[in-house]
């Protein structure tokens, strides 16, 4: 058997220089198979600022570490600003939540809308309020139009439109927002521009709506001379402007009847301007009122001016059952209302928010419709249950049958005789 033998390679000193370039190689590059070629090393391309790992892993990196002064902006810090927040809501009414209340909320509203709806932040505030920011208004108005009057563990939901200084709107002060926004895409909007008229011409006559309109100005004028008065000492003044025949030329009927029947229900009308905060008076431009609207959530409440008799105020009514049980006490203490001519009635329909009728006449109808508990005599609203409306319901019959003057024929002899009176008989 052949015995083959290998001998080693021979080591060849290499020179200095050589020797050199091989291990800066072997330090630059991993070692490679026999198989593999090494290709030649080229430069890495340079990254852009906003594409790349490089820059994502920028945007979500730890917030704790400060961020050098040259470093982009990252958009984690952009969608948390405040300054793209265009609309924000108030919840009322709200049930206690355990700790991940956030993602409580959150899906909560993605469950029930189902719609592409972007939340900017949700904020809990103790006891029973949530605030939520949107970055588009129609998203805000899509979850006010759901969620107010929602029923959610128990509780109903009340649903409020907040402005940037903190007031409060309805419905149709954010519709009007969603539709300046959609007019002027980028632009803030200050709160002139959505504030409403806030008289319905229906529910008056032409002199009537004419004469709220000046007394709309003249309160107006007034308040925004100061940044808040005292509410008598206001109702004073103005019953002085307008009630007063001898000297005043403004002075009105209505106005007069309303300032004296009900003057805290007639100032309520004109809500989306002027604010009664406890005693005093401002407008809901004033700093004074967004400063008591401050102090109110942070004490967990929000004083609300209203008359002893009233269950609670006419633009927190949201379901039939309230709506009964605020026109019982109404009614109570106002007495039978005629719905085309008393003042109290058409103050009523004026101060009711949303989809509810905004007349007399149309006011007393869905009464009637929902509850037997109101009759209508001769457009007379009254209590059926009620026994001093009783007796007044029979006064209404016997006046309105003494006061007949119409003609009348009897058949005799299969001829008609013409009576003009029961005495003629």
């Amino acid at each position: 058997m052949r015995t083959q033998t290998f001998s080693a390679p021979s080591r060849t000193p290499l020179p200095k220089k050589t020797r050199h370039q091989i291990n800066t190689n072997v330090l630059a590059h991993p070692p490679v198979s026999v198989a593999q070629s090494t290709p030649p090393s080229q430069p890495a391309p340079k990254q852009s600022s906003q594409s790349g790992w490089d820059y994502w892993t920028r945007v979500y990196s730890d917030d704790s570490v400060p961020p050098p002064a040259s470093r982009d902006v990252r958009i984690s810090d952009m969608l948390s600003s405040d300054t793209l927040v265009r609309a924000k809501l108030l919840f009322l009414n709200v049930p206690s939540l355990p700790t991940a209340h956030k993602n409580i909320i959150l899906n909560l509203v993605k469950r029930e809308l189902l719609d592409d709806i972007s939340i900017q932040d949700v904020v809990v505030m103790p006891p029973g309020k949530w605030f939520l920011n949107f970055y588009r208004p129609e998203d805000a108005l899509k979850v006010l139009k759901k969620f107010n009057g929602y029923s959610y563990r128990g509780h109903i939901l009340a649903v409020r439109f907040c402005y940037p200084d903190g007031t409060y709107g309805d419905e149709t002060a954010l519709a009007e927002l969603v539709q300046c926004s959609n007019t002027a895409k980028g632009r803030l909007f200050e709160q002139k521009e959505i504030v409403q008229d806030t008289l319905a011409s229906e529910c008056w006559s032409g002199a009537e709506y004419e004469a709220l309109q000046k007394f709309e100005n003249e309160l107006v004028n007034l308040l925004k001379t100061h940044a808040y008065l005292p509410y008598h000492s206001v109702l004073q003044t103005m019953r002085g402007l307008f009630t007063n025949k001898s000297s005043s030329p403004m002075n009105s009927i209505i106005i007069c009847e309303a300032l004296t029947l009900w003057p805290t229900g007639f100032i309520r009308v004109f809500n989306r301007n002027v604010k009664v905060v406890s005693n005093t008076m401002c407008l809901s431009t004033s700093s004074y009122y967004t400063q008591r609207i401050h102090d109110s959530a942070m004490e967990g409440g929000c004083t609300i001016h209203r008359n002893s008799w009233e269950p609670i105020v006419p633009d927190e009514i949201r379901s039939d059952v309230q709506l009964i049980q605020y026109t019982l006490s109404f009614l109570g203490h106002f007495g039978p209302q005629h719905i085309d001519i008393d003042a109290p009635i058409r103050i009523l329909a004026q101060s009711l928010r949303g989809t509810w009728p905004k007349t007399g006449p149309k006011l007393a109808a869905r009464l009637t419709e929902i509850s037997s508990g109101f009759v209508l005599v001769n457009r007379v609203l009254y209590l059926s249950s009620n026994q001093n409306h009783h007796e007044k319901v029979v006064d209404n019959l016997a006046t309105f049958q003494d006061d007949c003057t119409d003609v009348y024929f009897i058949p005799l002899d299969r001829q008609k005789t013409e009576i003009v009176d029961f005495e003629d008989l």
